[in-house]
């Protein structure tokens, strides 16, 4: 005794378990939009899908023409939102006139199929086509390349929207090759009623793991906002002191020279006092696109606070390290922030620091970088102290470091730290 699965029961119980999905990323999106893409394309798909089945599976004969064109175009559109939703979950540019091609064009061949009482097969197998095209395209996004790197949630996703281009491919062959198709959508058919079945379960956990997605997203999200300074976009000071432990065990591991170098941008509250916050604010998000591109690409800038920085400098000696600090210190003198007519333009005083063989945490070298700064601070700004200068100088006159300095200026007494 065979067991044949009703197909319009399959359909009535995909649309419903289809609209909690929806209203459930729809509250996702209104809350969340903002920060992850992709998440109303993906409701709106579910909306679709609800619709669609509704329209067929209600129809109230196999061959009500409405609800055939409008149900199966509603499913081609489904597949087509989920298409555009991973897209714009990733960052992708939105492939929209590939999707609503394929739309239009499935639309218009079932019209013409269901008008002209062409054979149930033609029209399975059109939509099987639609489907397999969009299903497929979102399986290779979500898993090529091949990496073990994916997260969890692309590759979980990745294979059930492969499995469901599989399950369209069977549905395709059965219908157009099989000895016995099915007439309509509502004949009892053995592998019909499995392969929407299985169609059932799929789409079920397709919401399931684009939810995952949008969680990996928000995680992501929330690890960016951990680890870099909202105002600059760079590294805070939490993520400076992780990454200096790193590179401390690296120079304990292999003894490559690690430098540091500490900056102060000089008269920086003239800047707030006269400008307001805001220019201030606009103030280091330019210094620091400054001199982003100015460092190595292993180097690791950060702020740690204020108008204060940080460049750990791995595999650079002190007097590299001086060399860098230089530069930088160049740029922003004849960059003149915050504007060219303002009448202290701010500039920047560096500390540079090596790590010793007999130090052993980032503290002391943060010492060090602190008190060279401090020296370039007090010896008129807007200059490079070494710390090594410092222990040439003389313990109770730390501007004579600073006369190294080849930027020394003289100091204005009436400009404010």
């Amino acid at each position: 005794m065979s067991i044949t699965l009703d197909a319009r029961t399959i359909l009535l119980l995909m649309a419903f378990t289809a609209v909690p999905t929806a209203l459930v990323l729809l509250a996702v999106s209104r809350f969340y939009a903002a920060r992850v893409r992709g998440v109303a394309h993906w409701t709106g798909a579910n909306i679709a899908l609800a619709v669609g089945l509704l329209l067929l599976g209600l129809s109230q004969t196999a061959n009500d023409l409405p609800a055939r064109v409008g149900g199966n175009t509603l499913l081609v559109l489904t597949t087509a939102l989920y298409y555009l939703a991973i897209q714009r979950l990733l960052g992708d540019k939105p492939s929209t006139r590939l999707a609503w091609t394929t739309v239009a064009a499935s639309g218009i061949i079932f019209a013409l199929l269901w008008t002209s009482a062409a054979p149930y097969r033609l029209a399975v197998g059109t939509l099987s086509i639609a489907v397999m095209i969009l299903t497929g395209l979102s399986a290779a996004r979500l898993l090529l390349p091949l990496s073990a790197e994916k997260p969890v949630s692309h590759r979980f996703t990745g294979l059930l929207f492969l499995i469901g281009c599989a399950l369209m491919t069977v549905r395709l062959g059965h219908a157009l090759l099989s000895d016995s198709p099915p007439a309509h959508l509502f004949a009892p058919n053995f592998w019909q009623g499995m392969i929407l079945g299985g169609a059932h379960i799929i789409t079920m956990l397709m919401s399931l793991g684009f939810a995952l997605m949008i969680v990996d997203q928000l995680a992501s999200e929330l690890n960016r906002l951990a680890t870099l300074d909202a105002l600059t976009g760079i590294g805070n000071r939490r993520v400076f002191y992780t990454r200096a432990e790193s590179e401390l065990a690296r120079w304990r591991r292999k003894g490559t020279p690690l430098s540091l170098l500490m900056i102060d941008l000089d008269r920086f509250k003239s800047i707030n006092d006269q400008l307001g916050h805001a220019a201030g604010d606009d103030t280091l998000r330019r210094f620091v696109a400054l001199v982003g591109p100015h460092l190595r690409e292993y180097d690791f800038f950060a702020r740690l606070g204020g108008e204060e920085f940080a460049v750990l400098l791995p595999d650079a000696t002190e007097e590299v390290a001086v060399g860098i600090a230089e530069r930088l210190r160049e740029l922003t003198e004849a960059e003149r922030l915050p504007a060219p007519g303002f009448a202290v333009p701010t500039t920047a005083s560096i500390g540079a620091a090596q790590l010793l063989a007999h130090e052993r945490t980032i503290d002391q070298l943060m010492q060090r970088a602190d008190q060279a700064l401090y020296a370039a601070k007090s010896g008129g700004r807007n200059r490079v102290v070494a710390a090594s200068w410092l222990q040439e100088a003389s313990a109770t006159r730390p501007e004579a470091a600073a006369e190294r300095s080849s930027a020394a200026i003289p100091s204005l007494q009436t400009e404010n730290e």
